[in-house]
């Protein structure tokens, strides 16, 4: 079996699944009373998350004219995503969102080869998935 090259990234583990609604209300009564999943750590009317440990699902509202809109997304957590970010790019991997900061974290989006989103994500908290 070939070496295999040495990865660009580490991650550690994958933090969330997002999924766009067009009807955050709908959304979040059909994940919590049909599905019966706990309300996460954020809940507001553009994002909700549910506390399905190891990895919270999350339901995102972002506009109907929002690039993001119908597109869902695996959140992978790694140590760095700023300098993840910049390994990525020298590689020629397509940044689709550069890094921002929230409240709680600090993320990025990057496309696969097939133009998939993949948020890399980096709580300050220092915990993973």
């Amino acid at each position: 079996m070939p070496a295999r090259r040495k990865p660009a990234i580490r991650v550690r583990a994958v933090d969330f699944i997002v999924y766009n609604s067009a009807n955050m209300k709908r959304s979040k009564k059909f994940y919590r009373d049909l599905l019966g999943l706990n309300r996460g750590g954020e809940y507001t009317n553009f994002w909700a998350e549910f506390a399905t440990k190891p990895t919270t699902v999350c339901l995102c509202s972002p506009g109907k004219r929002s690039k993001w809109r119908g597109k869902t997304a695996v959140a992978m957590a790694v140590d760095d995503v700023y300098k993840t970010v910049e390994r990525l790019r020298r590689r020629g991997v397509k940044i689709l969102m550069e890094p921002v900061e929230t409240g709680v974290c600090h993320m990025a989006f990057i496309a696969d080869p097939d133009g998939n989103r993949l948020c890399l994500h980096q709580r300050k908290d220092g915990t993973a998935g």
